[in-house]
């Protein structure tokens, strides 16, 4: 009984840990997206930062049994290679338009 207490515990903290991470990236999408300089910019940068975020709500979702399951993977969790490659091109969009807005001039 001890052993299973502390796998679930274990559990818990990673579980959590990946969700703060998820909802750390989205925050920080969306302060790129008010610190974008035009509006084109501040649109990519929400639109992406949106997608990531309604993809992990589905996942996160459907794992809880909130709503129901789809074929959508958890970034850079689930088995994939186009959801992955497909998630390190938002983000290198998203720092794109974050270096853009950064720098002087």
């Amino acid at each position: 009984m001890r052993n299973t207490r502390r796998r679930l515990g274990q559990t818990l903290v990673g579980a959590s840990a990946v969700l703060l991470t998820y909802l750390l990236i989205c925050e920080r999408g969306f302060k790129i997206a008010l610190l974008a300089r035009d509006s084109f910019s501040k649109l990519l940068a929400t639109g992406l930062t949106s997608v990531f975020a309604l993809q992990v709500f589905v996942i996160v979702g459907g794992v809880t049994k909130v709503i129901p399951l789809t074929g959508v993977t958890l970034p850079f969790i689930s088995y994939g290679g186009s959801s992955i490659l497909a998630n390190f091109v938002l983000l290198a969009l998203l720092l794109l338009v974050s270096d853009r807005a950064r720098r002087p001039g």
